[in-house]
């Protein structure tokens, strides 16, 4: 099963990520669009894993985690990874407390480390994926504007989650497979 640990966030604020992932489409020739459901802020990819590495996976992030507290996070800005005469990944930024999340994605990678993972080699960036494979009308600067303009609640990171991902009916699926609540 393939999975990941991750934030996930409310129902408002995926109601407000739609709302600028509209606008990028509207400036746009074509793209993949998220659906409202997968937007998430990643922790820790895992890929492919046994059903029976579960528990071990919880009860690392329970010893790891036992102490964080929770924090809130704020979109602020916007971002791409480049592909090949497209915008491979089109993104959401986080701010607020990334420090705070920088030590949390830490604890996390030393949890996974102690299970058997490996370490991640790239520096963390922290995103929230809206739309893949983007080719734009309009000056990626114009997207950016907007999204700097708008007022998006805050991200409560209160618990972490694990998530399964699995492809239903030819679309991308989140599951919450377990929750470890922050103090």
């Amino acid at each position: 099963m393939r999975t990941f640990i991750g934030i996930d966030f409310p129902k408002s604020l995926k109601v407000q990520i739609v709302e600028v992932q509209s606008f990028l489409k509207s400036i746009s020739k074509k793209g993949r669009w998220k659906y409202i459901d997968n937007f998430h802020l990643t922790l820790k990819f895992l890929g492919e894993i046994e059903y029976e590495k579960v528990e071990k996976i919880k009860q690392a992030l329970e010893k790891n985690l036992k102490d964080f507290s929770r924090f809130s996070l704020k979109i602020y800005s916007c971002g791409y990874f480049k592909g090949h005469g497209n915008l491979r990944v089109v993104y959401l930024k986080p701010d607020g407390n990334l420090e705070k999340l920088n030590n949390l994605f830490s604890l996390v990678e030393d949890a996974m480390a102690e299970v058997g993972f490996q370490r991640e080699k790239r520096e963390y960036t922290p995103h929230i994926t809206i739309a893949q494979d983007v080719v734009l009308n309009e000056p990626f600067e114009n997207f950016q504007k907007y999204v700097e303009n708008f007022s998006f609640d805050e991200i409560p990171v209160e618990k972490v989650i694990l998530f399964l991902s699995e492809e239903i009916d030819r679309k991308r699926v989140y599951t919450p497979i377990f929750h470890i609540e922050l103090v």
